[in-house]
């Protein structure tokens, strides 16, 4: 079975149990009353009393944790979801741990590597595909030209510039 992160624990938060967490999910009815998470470590399932935004975060109390030494040790672990109760995404887009890994090639069938990471910048998401080199692939459509979850490959169309003849990063 597939997990996928959606919070993490940074630390406790005063005396009755409460936890801070950083959220990581895009979907806001994940840690409201009632939803569940899986404890990283454990696969103990644990279940949202309460919930409340403060400074970018959540503060929130899970059933049983009811003071601060049971919050504490819920410190620097993820909080995941398995991969069925994710849901599909929206239409037209892809959940990040659907395209991590994906062998990416050109329309030409160059072979660029494999998508490791995805880089959130300003204007628009930044593949990091690692294979013998390291290339940065815009994450638009004009870039992106079919992504076959079914196959694992990604097809692009480099914009001019982005790869020399080698294939490698262009230097500019």
């Amino acid at each position: 079975m597939r997990y996928i992160i959606s919070g993490k624990v940074i630390q406790p938060h005063g005396l009755g149990g409460w936890v801070k967490v950083a959220v990581t999910s895009e979907n806001p009815r994940r840690f409201q009353e009632g939803g569940t998470l899986i404890l990283e470590g454990s696969l103990r399932r644990l279940r949202v009393e309460r919930s409340r935004p403060v400074h970018g975060c959540l503060l929130v109390k899970f059933e049983g944790v009811e003071d601060r030494d049971q919050a504490l040790a819920l410190k620097g672990r993820e909080l995941w979801v398995t991969e069925d109760e994710v849901g599909p995404p929206p239409p037209g887009s892809f959940w990040e741990h659907q395209l991590l890994g994906l062998e990416v090639r050109t329309r030409a069938g160059r072979r660029l590597g494999a998508v490791s990471d995805i880089l959130v910048t300003g204007s628009n998401d930044v593949l990091v595909v690692k294979g013998e080199g390291e290339v940065l692939i815009p994450l638009l459509r004009e870039v992106v030209v079919e992504v076959n979850l079914e196959d694992g490959v990604m097809t692009v169309e480099p914009l001019p510039g982005l790869l020399d003849e080698e294939g490698e990063a262009g230097r500019g």
